[in-house]
């Protein structure tokens, strides 16, 4: 059974500043690591009504030594995590996108959506999905290590875009 998830990042900075860099192809290409065996990829196109639409679809090979043992009992094979962002321009002073997750080795779905709203002090950022593992038995006990996982993330995004932001 999937499991919900529902997280919010604050933001000193306006929606239209944190848009602009949570598309921007410099700032995700940033974020992999030189080191890393994964690849960024910055789309840009319209959706049917002709709207803009930025793509980031971030692959990387994952080392599953540091995952838990429960999780490293059942990767068959090499994993490969892929994240997918798809965000809509600004309009009337909010942005929306989807977030969908996957991995090799591992029958894990996430899907998502974002929402980047004006807040007190600049903007909120939420996020609110769904994780499912489709593995009999223990998929929920995986289930809740994936929503950690997705909340880890969204505080890592959070955690550099405010660097970004206020370095200019």
């Amino acid at each position: 059974m999937p499991k919900r998830f529902e997280f919010s990042a604050d933001f000193d900075h306006p929606v239209d500043r944190v848009h602009a860099l949570l598309t921007d192809e410099g700032y995700w290409r940033s974020r992999m690591p030189p080191q890393s065996r994964g690849s960024v990829r910055v789309d840009r196109t319209s959706d049917g009504d002709g709207q803009s639409l930025v793509t980031v679809t971030m692959t990387e090979a994952v080392d599953t030594d540091t995952f838990p043992a429960l999780v490293r009992k059942v990767v068959r094979g090499e994993m490969r995590m892929e994240r997918i962002d798809t965000w809509r321009a600004v309009h009337d002073g909010r942005a929306s996108g989807t977030l969908a997750g996957s991995a090799t080795g591992i029958p894990v779905t996430i899907d998502g959506e974002y929402t980047l709203r004006p807040g007190a002090s600049g903007s909120v950022l939420d996020v609110r999905g769904t994780t499912t593992v489709r593995i009999p038995l223990v998929g929920s006990q995986i289930e809740l290590l994936v929503r950690q996982m997705v909340s880890q993330v969204v505080e890592r995004d959070r955690a550099e875009a405010h660097r970004r932001l206020d370095n200019g």
